[in-house]
């Protein structure tokens, strides 16, 4: 595959032909050194997918889960029944207990990682404390969240963590970045999978924490379901400012924020559906 990056849709919330779609994000990336799953999805839809694509999940060197929510976490089991050897690396924030008042409904419902199964699989979780990017694999970093900045993030998502026996804000210090450089060019591909931070945050922190490379490309979630226009057209400008020319969005993105950021970036907008390869 020469220099080439290749980040391959395992299980998103978009319908394909041929292949299992849920509510969810799973996403395989392969460079020229290393093979790494970012997230589960919430079943063992991605790892049936995957075994359609002709994806090996036994070869995983790396997995990451992103952040502490169902949908990206409750498919491990499915992924540490086929690969016995690949370390999952998350924050050492990362804990079953998110709660939510939202999605489609005001009561407050779960809707963190299934009860015990980090427990299950201890011995193959490496948590990490950070404080800014720490490497996985070559070419791959962990990013952080710039905290107190998002101390306040949970407020206007009706999102929380039950500490003890009380609830509080969610500041998403359970969630992660996923850094990838580009071998061909040096330039950094930001993969986020729901950026509950906030994209313009997520693309500040990237862009700190490696000074001088140009971002050349997002894929992920945006978390734009429920966000005004104004709001998406933020977004817009955050992307814009960084000089992002490619943006592949999907799952937690929303159809409104879709449709308006390809008429605010023209030509830089792509959607995530299941066996969507992109070869960077």
């Amino acid at each position: 595959m020469g220099n080439e990056v290749v980040i391959t849709v395992l299980v998103d919330n978009s319908e394909h032909e041929g292949l299992v779609s849920e509510w969810g994000l799973s996403l395989h990336v392969q460079t020229p050194q290393t093979r790494v799953l970012l997230d589960f999805g919430q079943s063992d839809a991605f790892a049936r997918n995957a075994n359609t694509l002709g994806i090996d999940l036994a070869r995983v060197d790396h997995a990451v889960l992103s952040h502490a929510h169902y949908d990206h976490a409750n498919g491990m089991e499915a992924f540490f029944a086929c690969n016995d050897h690949a370390p999952l690396h998350l924050s050492e924030a990362c804990d079953e207990n998110c709660w939510s008042s939202k999605g489609g409904t005001t009561d407050l419902h779960y809707i963190g990682i299934a009860d015990g199964l980090l427990k299950q699989y201890e011995r193959r979780l490496v948590r990490h404390a950070l404080s800014g990017p720490e490497a996985v694999a070559p070419g791959l970093w962990l990013v952080p969240h710039a905290r107190p900045q998002t101390n306040d993030t949970g407020a206007t998502t009706g999102m929380y963590c039950r500490v003890g026996c009380c609830l509080i804000q969610d500041a998403f210090a359970h969630e992660l970045t996923l850094a990838c450089e580009l071998p061909s060019d040096g330039t950094v591909v930001v993969l986020s999978s729901c950026s509950h931070a906030g994209v313009a945050q997520i693309l500040q922190e990237v862009s700190s924490a490696f000074p001088g490379r140009r971002i050349s490309a997002f894929v992920g979630g945006l978390h734009l379901m429920r966000a005004s226009d104004e709001d998406i057209r933020h977004v817009a400008d955050a992307f814009r400012m960084h000089g992002v020319k490619h943006i592949w969005c999907g799952h937690c993105t929303g159809a409104r924020a879709e449709e308006l950021l390809a008429q605010e970036l023209p030509g830089r907008v792509g959607i995530l559906h299941p066996g969507l390869a992109l070869t960077l």
